[in-house]
This record gives structure tokens, C-alpha cells and sequence, in this order.
């Protein structure tokens, strides 16, 4: 099990909500346990899977229209394996 945060960012001067939420429709589709963030959008399972799911982010949003399209990947692999709570325990506030 693997953590990587991600971004797919499309070059244009247009409005990004469009892109951005054809994007985050393909990590919904995954059925992996996800967040989306300000800046990007952390996802957590087994490495071919999360590959799959920012390869298909990345398309839709060409698809959608964008000429040109940067995507960012940050991976945290650990042997004993890492899930996206254990990543933020502590850092969250109880409620």
C-alpha cells in the first residue's frame, strides 16, 4: 500500500473547475480511499492501481479540451506499507 499526492494541472487561460472536476471523477471512479486538497489530491493503494487512477486524471482532463496538461506525483512507499491516516495522525484536530 502506497500514499501519493497528485496533481494534474492544465495549461490554459480558461476557467480550471472543469478540468479539475473531470479529474477528480476518475479518482471517485477508482473506489480508492481518497482526499482532495487545495493544491492537489492524495490517494492511497497498491502502486499499479494509483498509477492507473493519476494516468486516467491525466487524460481526462486532455480530454476535456486542454492543449496542455502538467501532472506532478509525490509517492510515499514504504515496505511495511503507509495509508493516508496514518500519514496524518496527530495533525489533525479532534472533534
Amino acid at each position: 500500500m502506497i500514499v501519493a499526492e497528485f496533481s494534474v494541472t492544465p495549461v490554459t487561460g480558461e476557467d480550471l473547475r472543469p478540468y479539475v472536476d473531470a479529474a477528480v471523477d476518475e479518482v471517485k471512479k477508482s473506489g480508492l480511499k481518497y482526499e482532495v486538497e487545495a493544491m492537489g489530491t492524495t490517494i492511497e493503494g497498491e502502486i499499479d492501481q494509483v498509477f492507473e487512477v493519476v494516468r486516467r486524471a491525466h487524460n481526462a482532463v486532455k480530454s476535456k479540451g486542454a492543449d496542455r496538461v502538467l501532472t506532478e506525483i509525490r509517492i510515499d512507499d514504504r515496505r511495511t506499507g503507509v495509508t493516508i491516516s496514518q500519514e496524518l495522525e496527530g495533525y489533525r484536530a479532534s472533534v
